[in-house]
Formats: C-alpha cells, sequence, structure tokens
C-alpha cells in the first residue's frame, strides 16, 4: 500500500481541481464568519471575560441531561445505520449494530478521513457483511443524514437569520422548497451526488432513513440548547428551534463547505458562535460552541471505549466463523474499489457530531 501523502498536501489538493470551488467557497465563507465572530469579540469588554466564571455556570445537572440527550441521539443514529446496513445485506443483529457503531466512534477524531469506515467494514466483515456492502451503507448513511438535515435547515432558516417577525411567507418558502425537495427525482439525485456507487433503493427507505437523521439532528440542537441555557439563563425553551437551526446549518456547513478542514480546524466552532451571536453576547457564544465541541469528544470516546471493550471478547470467541447472514447484493464483491484513490466514500463530518 503507497504512503499517503502529508496533510498539508492533502489540504491543498483539495484547493485545485474540478470540485475545488467548494473549498474556495468554504474558505470565503469561513473567513467572513471569523471575522463576524471577532469584530463582535472586540465590540465586548474582553476584561469582563473570565473563563472560570463561565465554566460554574454550567453544572453538574446539565452535563448530565446534555449527556443523557447524547446517548438518546446516538440510539437513533445506531437505528439509522442499522435500518440501513440491514437493508442492504439482511443483517439485523442490532446488538452487533450498537457495539460496532459506538466502537468506531473513537476513531472519527484520528488523522484522517476514512478510519471509522474502514473500522466498520473490518468489522462487519468478521460478522460475514461484505466490504462493498458496509461501504455502500456508509454512502447511504451520508445521504439520508444530509437530507434529514436539509429538512430541518429548511424548516427553522428564518429562525437562523434572526427574522424577528416570523412573517409566514418565509415559512412557506421553506416549506415549498422542502415539498421540491423530498420528491423522488430529488431525492435519487442526491443520493447519487453522495454515494455514487450505491444500488437502487425503494424511495420510502431513503425516507425513512432520513427521518431517523432528522430527528438526530434536532437531537444534536437540543444538546447544544442545554449548554447554552445553562451559560445564559436568559435563554427559554422559545429559543429551541432556532438553536436546533444553529446545530444543522453548522453541520451541513462542515459537511458541504469545510469537509476539506482536517477535524473543522475550528469552523464548526467559529460557525456555532457566529450564528448564536443574535442569542447571546459574543464571549459566552464562543465559550458554548468550544463546550459543545468537548462535550461531544469526551462522550465519543467514552462511548468508542465501551464499544470496543464489549466487542473485542465476542470477537475473539466468534473468530469471524459464526453463522453468517446471507448476503443480500450478489455484486457485493465487485464493490470493493470503493476505496480505491479517486473513488467516492463516506466522510467522517457526516456522523452525529457534525464536525
Amino acid at each position: 500500500m503507497s504512503e499517503r501523502p502529508p496533510l498539508r498536501a492533502r489540504v491543498l489538493a483539495r484547493l485545485r481541481g474540478p470540485g475545488a470551488w467548494r473549498a474556495w467557497l468554504g474558505l470565503v465563507v469561513l473567513g467572513a464568519l471569523t471575522a463576524y465572530a471577532l469584530y463582535r469579540l472586540f465590540q465586548y469588554d474582553l476584561r469582563s471575560i473570565d473563563v472560570g466564571e463561565l465554566l460554574s455556570r454550567i453544572a453538574l445537572l446539565d452535563i448530565g441531561l446534555a449527556s443523557a440527550v447524547y446517548v438518546a441521539a446516538l440510539a437513533l443514529a445506531v437505528v439509522g445505520w442499522g435500518l440501513i446496513l440491514g437493508t442492504l445485506s439482511g443483517y439485523w443483529a442490532w446488538l452487533d449494530h450498537a457495539r460496532i457503531y459506538c466502537a468506531t466512534q473513537a476513531t472519527r477524531r484520528l488523522p484522517g478521513t476514512y478510519w471509522y469506515v474502514l473500522g466498520r467494514v473490518v468489522m462487519y466483515e468478521r460478522l460475514g457483511v461484505a466490504r462493498g456492502v458496509t461501504a455502500l451503507a456508509g454512502g447511504l448513511e451520508l445521504a439520508s443524514t444530509c437530507i434529514g438535515g436539509l429538512v430541518l435547515l429548511l424548516l427553522t432558516w428564518p429562525l437562523v437569520l434572526g427574522v424577528r417577525n416570523f412573517n409566514p411567507a418565509w415559512f412557506v418558502l421553506g416549506l415549498a422548497v422542502l415539498i421540491a425537495l423530498l420528491n423522488p427525482p430529488a431525492v435519487r439525485w442526491m443520493v447519487r451526488k453522495l454515494s455514487p456507487h450505491s444500488p437502487a433503493v425503494r424511495y420510502r427507505h431513503i425516507l425513512l432513513w432520513s427521518l431517523v437523521h432528522t430527528l438526530v439532528w434536532a437531537l444534536g440542537g437540543a444538546i447544544l440548547y442545554v449548554l447554552a441555557a445553562a451559560v445564559d439563563p436568559s435563554i427559554t425553551p422559545a429559543a429551541l428551534p432556532a438553536i436546533v437551526g444553529v446545530w444543522v446549518t453548522t453541520g451541513i456547513a462542515s459537511i458541504t463547505l469545510f469537509s476539506f478542514l482536517p477535524f473543522g480546524f475550528g469552523a464548526t466552532e467559529v460557525t456555532i458562535a457566529s450564528l448564536l451571536g443574535g442569542l447571546l453576547p459574543p464571549a459566552e457564544a464562543i465559550f458554548v460552541a468550544f463546550a459543545m465541541r468537548a462535550l461531544l469528544t469526551i462522550c465519543e470516546l467514552l462511548f468508542g471505549l465501551g464499544g470496543l471493550l464489549v466487542w473485542l471478547p465476542d470477537l475473539r470467541r466468534r473468530g469471524g466463523t459464526g453463522d453468517q447472514p446471507e448476503r443480500s447484493l450478489s455484486d457485493a464483491e465487485n464493490l470493493e474499489g470503493v476505496f480505491e484513490p479517486g473513488a467516492v466514500v463516506p466522510r467522517k463530518e457526516a456522523g452525529f457530531s457534525g464536525k
């Protein structure tokens, strides 16, 4: 296997070629958001910022509540993944889906892009699921994650943009775009763009998977709300839809515009802080953004370690030689090339954490 090019070379490669416009657009948007966040921050009295005092506002009860919401979101994400892989392969062992999904969570924080995908491929292959089937499931997971996020984005975008008079025309426009988005030709086009190697799947399957991931996005926004409300008690439940919209907008931007940046390189935090500017003071918005990153990272590592500890002993017992499910895609072995250079594989940003 050839050695991977250095990180700098990989980033520069994303800025060249046919799809480079997306990376350049991401740079422009990131630059504008950074400038706006810095402008608001320097308008603020920097001497009044006390990180220790901000930390003291987040009680253990708030951390426990946010963690409980994370667990609910993780459970739904496992359901979404299990539905996709089970539909493609006929493998419906939900305990295995949960253990493998959690075990690969920790690898999202490793350098590189494809570790969590490769981890799933290796683990499911030991259970008799073809490599190509697992990779295709990852592509469909990316597609349904994006569709689910777009649904919430179109429902909340007037709130994210700070529209205060709630003119119904704003929401009517969003609903019209949403209806156009969810028709079968548009959905099939998006799936083909995001997962070009995917086989034909039923429209109802894609809608179900997208609905599950819409709920995952909503719960992710609920975590952000819990942290924001803990830092600033003036945040009321009426702000929940807007904060969910902030989280979804940030996640979709990370997938579509900032995917060329390893680990997001602060793009997620800058986007959250900028979009929360209408609800929180700038210092508190930045603090909430980094608190969200810290909480998600800790939860991913803890559940990843738990998944590995639970799954590895059983893997050693089975050794990949137990009962293996019948593969529903007869040409799965011919799809192993999805990991070759130049092919499209799922991005790590598509996961629940919304990098």
